[in-house]
């Protein structure tokens, strides 16, 4: 973890309070019925130097690089891959058309409708780190079992489309989910907030421009992934075999954990915080059993709760 230093980043003050009243005055924002009162010394600001006259994005670290790397490769083995499921499901697992199209659109299902369990193994229990690192090591065996499964002795001995579902539902489908929940937030993570100092004389680098900057090579990474992995993958089944074409997404992928993994121990790191999903539940599970009469809300019985995991800003958030 990183430590901040006062003269290098900026100042961050006590969270903020809500006063949750429809007669403030106080100059604040109002929302509804609520207002809240955004004191100096309540809200959370990054203090810019009194000497700032303009600001630059920094240098993105190599192990912030390296997060980026790993979003290529992934995308690379991703779209490669699924680029040839259906021809591949049509023309040597002998599926017709309607069947492969539906295997298709159910390896896409758990591609994207995973990644709320993803974000939520994060948020609970693992981190953003291992979640990534363990679904990942799964994605990888899946498209080793796929290139396995695609093989002639396994194809002509029966073994393909049993050899298809599980390596692409079980292990990609499902994995996809586990990384694309976390990798880009993670990703940000790695530059801390504030303003830096640099040689010239009221410039400062901004963390928010910095976090805009690897967004941009972020996003660069995945279309650049994508395209490289439509082009390469189909031609290689084309010229050599299915097996082949699907190990090639499998030795990107290998590579796309080394390079993740290389610099583990300079990542910054944060432990799990709780999902909001939970706190979601607990809260509606409390409004349940401490109903009220007389509510604007049907949310309002949560507000002034002691000794509970929120608090009365985020039942307005919600409500």
């Amino acid at each position: 973890m990183t430590t901040r230093s006062p003269d290098r980043e900026a100042l961050i003050t006590s969270p903020r309070r809500a006063s949750i009243d429809s007669g403030n005055d106080s100059g604040g924002e109002s929302y509804g019925r609520y207002s809240f009162d955004y004191a100096d010394d309540d809200v959370d600001v990054i203090r810019p130097p009194d000497d700032m006259v303009r600001t630059i994005p920094g240098k993105l670290s190599i192990w912030t690089l390296l997060v980026v790397i790993m979003e290529l490769c992934e995308r690379f083995a991703h779209y490669g891959g699924s680029l040839m499921f259906t021809i591949y499901l049509q023309k040597i697992l002998h599926q017709n058309k309607p069947q492969a199209i539906a295997l298709n659109r159910g390896t896409q299902f758990m591609s994207y409708g995973t990644t709320i369990l993803g974000a939520v193994i994060a948020d609970q229990w693992l981190g953003k780190f291992k979640t990534i690192l363990v679904f990942a090591s799964l994605y990888f065996i899946g498209f080793v079992l796929l290139a396995i499964s695609s093989t002639d002795y396994s194809v002509d001995r029966g073994y393909g489309l049993a050899g298809f579902g599980i390596s692409v539902f079980l292990f990609i489908g499902f994995e996809t989910g586990g990384i694309k929940a976390n990798v880009s937030s993670f990703m940000a993570k790695q530059i801390p907030l504030g303003y830096k100092v640099t040689k010239v004389p009221g410039v400062y680098e901004d963390s928010k421009l910095t976090i805009e900057r690897g967004f941009c090579y972020f996003y660069w990474s995945i279309n650049i992934g994508t395209l490289f992995g439509q082009l390469i993958c189909p031609q290689v089944a084309k010229l050599h075999s299915y097996a082949m074409a699907f190990t090639v997404p499998a030795i990107v992928f290998f590579i796309s954990i080394v390079v993740f993994i290389a610099r583990s121990k300079h990542y910054i790191k944060t432990k799990p915080q709780g999902t909001v999903l939970t706190k979601v539940w607990h809260c509606m599970w409390y409004v349940r059993k401490n109903k009220k009469e007389g509510q604007a809300h049907w949310l309002d019985g949560a507000l002034g709760a002691e000794n509970v995991e929120w608090n009365d800003e985020f039942v307005i958030g919600l409500q």
